[in-house]
């Protein structure tokens, strides 16, 4: 299997690993997930090394980009209610392991979740960090929480506790769309096809719960029990699967929601939004930006094109930061190119992956690569060429 022969799908899709998953794992990581999460919830620290050790020897089998993310624990306070700190142990955990992400639970503060932030670094590791959206203290220091994590989950199970039910719906919606202007990832998850956890079949409920996440904007939905302990694992990936490209296949994104006017920006940011208008009068098939640490890649999904976005990056790690990213390929090229390499491999790289054919045009954002420091500098230009 080639790495780079799939089929598009602008959402992401993440699948809880559990015992349900176990005999089954290769079909999950060679299938319709784009990322798995591991949970103490599901495992113990034995099963849970396994599992990773495992995921990470089978992507390089089936030769794909999946991220790994933990899922860190919290302390509670002595009345085993109310939540205090974020479990170092478990951020250890997962520096040790390597993980691509971990995701934390919003204790009250945002101080834990740059204790988090500072425990990685002191690994030297550059792993993401997901912060749940599952309290009404979460959903009151959003802005804070958008500044420093690099995605959010939204978990409507425990969020639904400290908020009432009919309100529901509408934060969830305003979530989603504050995430979205910040350029930020943000993951849906919670009963999103629960009754195929007994059943092979979803409700008609669950379906339009689940295409109606993708037309409010998320990134990703996320099967917790489903995968983790259900009877029909793959079909629950396999059913969510259907649904988001029959959706996406049938509606076009209202790019028009995603528009920002009214406040400075980056170069990087500038032409990622330049990317929307051009896209509007040029009849392309896909977006190529090389980038170093995926901004200009995520700056360009912001903008919600209806086009697919193929990202030109350094090394797998950087990689992986951009698979739960909505409408983002991820594509490796090691080697520093110059600009006469970076125009003319954009048409190759895109028929590779299957995202354009001899003769469609494709549009290229890059830097001026400086030889000199092995760096690349921000995006500065936008080009686009017919693909040869």
């Amino acid at each position: 299997m080639d790495r780079y022969m799939i089929m598009i799908r602008n959402s992401k899709i993440i699948a809880t690993l559990g015992d349900a998953t176990d005999k089954v794992l290769r079909k999950i990581v060679g299938g319709a997930a784009d990322a798995v999460l591991i949970d103490s919830y599901y495992g113990n620290n034995e099963q849970n090394v396994e599992r990773i050790e495992k995921v990470k020897s089978l992507r390089e089998e089936v030769e794909r980009d999946l991220a790994i993310i933990y899922d860190v624990d919290h302390i509670y306070a002595k009345n085993k209610y109310k939540l205090i700190r974020i479990d170092e142990e478990n951020v250890n955990f997962a520096c040790i392991n390597d993980v691509d992400f971990v995701a934390c639970p919003f204790v009250g503060n945002l101080e834990e979740i740059t204790k988090v932030k500072e425990l990685i670094k002191s690994h030297g590791k550059n792993i993401g960090i997901i912060v749940k959206i599952d309290c009404k203290d979460g959903y009151d220091n959003l802005d804070g929480i958008l500044e420093i994590a690099d995605a959010i989950m939204i978990n409507r199970d425990e969020l639904g506790v400290d908020i009432s039910y009919e309100d529901l719906p509408g934060i969830q919606k305003e979530i989603v769309r504050r995430a979205n202007e910040a350029a930020k990832v943000v993951i849906l998850t919670t009963q999103m096809l629960y009754s195929m956890v007994y059943n092979p079949r979803p409700t008609r409920a669950e379906v339009s719960d689940v295409a109606n996440a993708i037309f409010d904007g998320v990134d990703a939905v996320m099967l917790t029990e489903e995968t983790a302990i259900g009877d029909y694992p793959c079909e629950a990936l396999e059913t969510v699967d259907r649904i988001i490209r029959t959706v996406e296949k049938n509606n076009a994104v209202d790019a028009e929601r995603f528009e920002v006017e009214g406040y400075k920006m980056s170069i990087s940011h500038a032409v990622s939004m330049t990317t929307k208008h051009l896209l509007e009068a040029v009849d392309v098939k896909s977006i190529v930006t090389y980038t170093k640490s995926g901004t200009t890649a995520r700056f360009i999904a912001r903008y919600r094109p209806n086009v697919p976005v193929l990202a030109v990056l350094p090394d797998r790690e950087s990689a992986r930061k951009l698979v739960i990213t909505r409408g983002i390929v991820p594509y490796i090229e090691p080697k520093m190119l110059s600009m006469e390499e970076m125009l003319s491999n954009a048409s190759s790289y895109s028929k590779k992956v299957g995202l354009a054919e001899v003769g469609d045009l494709i549009l290229i954002t890059a830097g001026q690569p400086d030889t000199g420091k092995g760096t690349v500098p921000p995006t500065d230009f936008v080009y686009v060429s017919k693909v040869d």
